[in-house]
């Protein structure tokens, strides 16, 4: 695929689910479709078949009051957190995000896993139309997938070594060398990248814009190795985690946004 990203209305999910367990039975999937480029028309995403989950929101057990695996990410130990919880939604466990002029995430680490192509879906009821993710007082977003990576730190400009440092007193964590985040915008066209307005060391994509898809859910597909290199101008090196993350702090503004399970191979 030459595109590095793929989207699609997640109505295809259920084909994808179902194509998934005709495998794992070992039928033949006679309703998938051709691989797509960007925006394809492909009728079939296979999004939840291959490769295994890294972390589903959906147990055995059924639902919980938070996602097994994840941890709680703090962006700033004064910021109201975020609220995160399981839910059943159009018959699948989804992620439950609500934003109230609050910020924080959860993340899953990784065991130094090469870059490869992340699948996730999202939706989102709201979108924060005054945001501006290039403007720090501005800077918020309904939904943010992000991946972590490893690097030589040495190669950092003392600016960003003392910036590490005070994240690290801030927070009670260790920054990693360079974060790249996958964001639904309020205005900005999709494709833009941007940098954030506090550290150059997270690039932002835009995968999802303004009011066009609110309510519905979205796929996306994202070659990391081809979004870093665009974002970052280098070749990446390994992930040490992936999260996510819906904020509204500091546009003092609400959100309320879904998140479906994410898939790394």
């Amino acid at each position: 695929m030459n595109a590095a990203v793929r989207s699609q209305p997640a109505d295809l999910l259920e084909q994808a689910n179902r194509a998934a367990n005709r495998a794992a039975n070992g039928a033949a999937d006679s309703d998938a479709g051709g691989d797509g480029e960007a925006e394809s028309d492909a009728t079939s995403l296979p999004l939840l078949a291959e490769p295994p989950l890294f972390s589903a929101f959906a147990t055995p057990a059924g639902p919980t009051a938070s996602p097994t695996g994840w941890q709680p990410w703090k962006v700033n130990r004064n910021k109201t957190p975020t609220r995160y919880s399981l839910a059943e939604v159009d018959q699948r466990t989804v992620l439950h995000a609500e934003a109230d002029g609050s910020a924080s995430g959860l993340y899953v680490p990784l065991e130094q896993r090469d870059p490869g192509t992340l699948r996730w879906m999202w939706k989102t009821r709201d979108v924060i139309r005054v945001a501006d993710n290039a403007v720090s007082h501005r800077e918020d977003a309904p939904l943010r997938i992000f991946v972590a990576f490893d690097g030589d730190r040495s190669t950092l400009s003392l600016k960003d070594q003392l910036m590490y440092e005070m994240a690290r007193i801030t927070t009670g964590r260790e920054m990693p060398y360079a974060t790249l985040m996958y964001i639904w915008g309020g205005k900005r066209p999709v494709g833009s990248v941007l940098n954030n307005p506090h550290t150059d060391r997270v690039r932002m994509i835009i995968v999802d814009s303004g009011t066009r898809h609110t309510n519905e859910w979205r796929c996306h597909e994202r070659d990391l190795r081809a979004d870093y290199r665009k974002a970052f101008g280098a070749d990446p090196g390994k992930i040490l985690a992936v999260g996510l993350m819906t904020d509204t702090d500091n546009t003092k503004s609400r959100a309320e946004a879904w998140y479906g399970d994410i898939a790394l191979d």
